[in-house]
């Protein structure tokens, strides 16, 4: 009788990376974001099978997170319930009674369900985030249940790699309206929420978004026969090098209540910085 010999330690990380096998981990706390830039940056096919059926969960996710407290806001603007003065539109669109109080009931009744469904498949992230992990360490990608395929259905349609420089390019727009806002805009009202929402995207999102095409677009997927080789680790670890001694003179020199955040906004400005240079080295190098 003989057995197949158990592969050894490089060659099970080749059939079952580690990086397959922590994305699921690392996506409970960090959600599409976590998800979506391992799947940007993954070449090994098992890290990327397991990350795009993380990240397709966690879509699904911030899908029904969109739609809850969407609906939790607008019903609460609407009746005079919130913090704007979106309330005032009810004095333009007069509905008849009997219509706005079926819309209240039924408003009763979804927001509610909404909400328990909301936490309760909060609660089930944790538990499908360990059984994908779990599943991931014997070799299998194993997809969340109930979640439609979206990156295999809308992926191919939304080729990043083409699209690195305009994420950078709109990080470089962005960031100045957005941080407008907040520090000189409404200070409350709709407008004063949608800043907020912005700046939180911004942070989430964006800006972690920009930092991965710049490395895709700088780094792994550059030609050989480029003229600009740019140093991406240059273009990220300088605003990281700023935020480090920001938030060590806030915290030292000034009387700041968190000084975090004064070192968030520090990175950030850093990082428009060179993300500006990094368009400009970019354009005037494919020009010439």
């Amino acid at each position: 009788m003989t057995s197949t010999p158990a592969a050894s330690g490089p060659e099970l990380l080749d059939e079952r990376s580690l990086g397959g096998i922590l994305v699921h981990f690392l996506a409970i706390p960090t959600g599409v974001a976590g998800a979506g830039i391992v799947y940007l940056l993954a070449t090994n096919e098992f890290t990327k099978r397991n990350a795009r059926n993380a990240l397709d969960w966690h879509l699904t996710v911030l899908a029904l997170t969109v739609v809850t407290f969407g609906s939790l806001f607008t019903y609460a603007e609407l009746t005079g319930q919130g913090a704007t003065d979106v309330a005032a539109l009810s004095s333009l669109v007069s509905l008849p009674s009997s219509v706005s109080s079926g819309v209240s009931a039924v408003a009763g009744l979804a927001i509610p369900a909404l909400l328990s469904l909301w936490f309760a498949v909060g609660l089930w992230t944790f538990v499908v985030g360990f059984v994908a992990m779990g599943k991931a360490i014997f070799g299998t990608a194993w997809r969340y249940p109930l979640t439609p395929a979206l990156v295999n259905r809308y992926g191919p349609r939304v080729d990043f790699r083409d699209r690195c420089p305009l994420v950078v390019l709109a990080y470089v727009v962005l960031l100045p309206f957005v941080l407008w806002g907040v520090f000189f805009g409404p200070t409350d009202g709709a407008a004063f929420f949608l800043f907020a929402f912005g700046l939180l995207g911004l942070v989430m999102f964006l800006t972690p978004l920009t930092a991965v095409a710049m490395y895709i677009h700088g780094e792994r997927d550059r030609s050989p026969d480029a003229d600009w080789r740019p140093h991406v680790i240059a273009y990220v670890g300088v605003p990281v090098l700023v935020a480090t001694v920001g938030y060590a003179i806030s915290r030292v020199f000034t009387e700041s209540v968190y000084p975090p955040g004064d070192a968030m906004y520090a990175f950030l400005a850093a990082f428009w910085v060179s993300s500006v240079v990094y368009v400009i080295r970019w354009q005037t190098t494919a020009s010439n």
